[in-house]
């Protein structure tokens, strides 16, 4: 087999594009649920920072009007 029969053979295009399409999906996805999971991670920890103050201000607001 000379250079010019194996410039020419594409037996295996189509294998390699393929495989390099599904890696490139893989990597895609796992951003985008990384993102996703950095994102909602966020939002809980905001939520939990806004319920914690409403809990302290209750706290304290009924520690002045001397409720136990």
């Amino acid at each position: 087999m000379d250079d010019k029969d194996l410039i020419h053979n594409e037996q295996g295009g189509p294998l390699v594009e393929e495989s390099l399409l599904l890696g490139l999906a893989v990597v895609t996805v796992s951003i985008v649920i990384a993102v996703i999971l950095q994102a909602t991670g966020w939002a809980q920890d905001v939520v939990g920072g806004l319920l914690q103050l409403l809990q302290d201000s209750w706290s304290d607001l009924t520690q002045v009007f001397g409720t136990p």
